[in-house]
């Protein structure tokens, strides 16, 4: 059932299947992968045009529809997730306020809603263009339209600060939000944009699963020793490196050793 600012049905263009981030998605998980993005959709449009759900809420959302046997496991949906925002078919900061939405979301939206009239919008609204926002004329009849216009074009600005503000930081790899999610890093260090260079440039050399699963390894393997890790990224790109190439030689090192070995040569 729908929200009050809900749809009960909303449409796909015909030509969904040319578009080239959906071509993305399913190059990387089939069909899994559409169902996947089309079940959070019916979600976020069921309440309106967003959803507030964290990566967490999302993927025990598509765990329950879809089911786990089509799922290699937990991580894999977590992972799916987080593509969506990597290839923009969710929006990747509102993603980490807890927030499911998009820029095309809201645009298909207004769409379907054209002929509603004082929508409120304000809330979680990240279109900055004032041509991608149809205005509607408001009934006459009630007096305070005009105050509430201009209260969510004043939002509307302040949105639009706060985006010129993500648009000058670097954009995350999503291997890298893995590893903020995870809690390996946050995301304030200043080594993220050499994440994304690491990542970016790995992945033209590796297979996809193969290097989410060495990274989602040694996340894991972080948490779990007891020597602090004084140069996480240099620790990371070379444990990295000796878990996707098993046959160098220092892979009879030991977990410990290897971060001694880390912090001698910093």
């Amino acid at each position: 059932m729908s929200s009050s600012m809900g749809l009960d049905y909303f449409n796909i263009d015909i030509n969904i299947f040319s578009d080239g981030k959906i071509l993305k998605l399913m190059n990387r998980y089939g069909p899994v992968g559409f169902i996947s993005y089309i079940t959070i959709l019916a979600h976020v449009y069921a309440n309106g045009y967003y959803l507030e759900y964290s990566i967490e809420d999302t993927t025990q959302l598509l765990l329950s529809r879809i089911g786990g046997k089509y799922f290699s496991g937990k991580n894999k949906i977590q992972e799916l997730v987080l593509y969506l925002a990597h290839i923009d078919l969710i929006d990747m900061e509102m993603l980490h306020q807890n927030v499911i939405t998009s820029r095309g979301i809201q645009k298909r939206f207004l769409k379907m809603t054209k002929k509603r009239q004082n929508q409120d919008l304000s809330k979680y609204w990240i279109l900055d263009d004032s041509k991608e926002v149809e205005v509607h004329k408001p009934d006459e009849s009630i007096v305070d339209s005009v105050k509430d216009e201009k209260l969510t074009k004043k939002e509307m600005r302040r949105r639009k600060r706060i985006d010129d503000v993500y648009e000058g930081a670097s954009r995350k790899h999503y291997l890298t939000n893995c590893i903020i999610e995870s809690g390996y890093i946050d995301n304030y260090d200043l080594d993220i944009p050499r994440y994304n260079e690491l990542f970016e440039e790995l992945s033209k050399a590796y297979d996809h699963d193969s290097l989410f699963k060495s990274v989602r390894y040694l996340c894991e393997h972080a948490k779990r020793t007891p020597k602090k890790i004084e140069s996480r990224y240099k620790f990371f790109e070379v444990s990295l490196d000796k878990n996707l190439n098993p046959e160098k030689p220092y892979i009879t090192e030991s977990f410990e050793e290897m971060i001694e070995r880390i912090r001698k040569n910093d």
